[in-house]
């Protein structure tokens, strides 16, 4: 991301941090592979790279939403969370980068539950994340995260994609600790997205 900003602020090609960042996950660690997507997004975007174009271009998943699901499985209600998975089946999207959407985001939110300082803002989402980490239990985010990584692989097996995910959100509903309180009834992840 680093290098992008550096050869794009070069050619004074307008861009958004966050549409590098899902530029870079794209190209899985390749110099070569994340140059040709941002050439592919300067063309795309008549001359600027933006999340919203970038996001297009490659068919992956708004971050915004993932954001809205993560914020829904925080309050654990079960009516929320499959109205948002109806919402976002209408995108039709891959419903694998959804839960590996989930796991970056619970495994930014665990991390800040430790060490709060570890989370930049390079991603633009640093105040969404620590107050993702402030209204969930440690136990939640260890539980959803658990239950993402093992089940992804059962998505394959599901006879529909949407119904193999909504099995493995609910899965992680249906074990979540039964809290005294809920602290996440207010929470509202989009405001603190940049």
């Amino acid at each position: 991301v680093g290098y992008l900003e550096t050869v794009l602020t070069a050619e004074s090609v307008s861009y958004e941090v966050t549409a590098l960042w899902q530029l870079g996950r794209a190209a899985q660690g390749s110099m070569r592979d994340a140059l040709s997507l941002t050439d592919q997004a300067i063309a795309f975007g008549e001359g600027q790279v933006t999340e919203s174009q970038v996001t297009s271009m490659l068919g992956t998943m708004d971050r915004g939403r993932l954001f809205r699901l993560a914020e829904v499985m925080a309050r654990g209600s079960a009516r929320e969370v499959l109205t948002e998975v109806a919402e976002m089946a209408e995108h039709a999207p891959d419903f694998d980068e959804v839960v590996q959407g989930l796991l970056g985001i619970w495994h930014r939110a665990s991390l800040a539950q430790v060490v709060p300082d570890a989370i930049d803002n390079t991603q633009g989402d640093r105040a969404a994340i620590l107050a993702l980490a402030q209204a969930m239990n440690p136990e939640d985010l260890q539980l959803y995260y658990q239950i993402a990584v093992s089940g992804r692989k059962d998505l394959a097996l599901a006879p529909e994609p949407r119904q193999g995910f909504e099995m493995l959100v609910l899965r992680m509903l249906a074990f979540r600790p039964m809290p005294d309180i809920n602290p996440a009834a207010d929470l509202d992840l989009l405001t603190l997205l940049e």
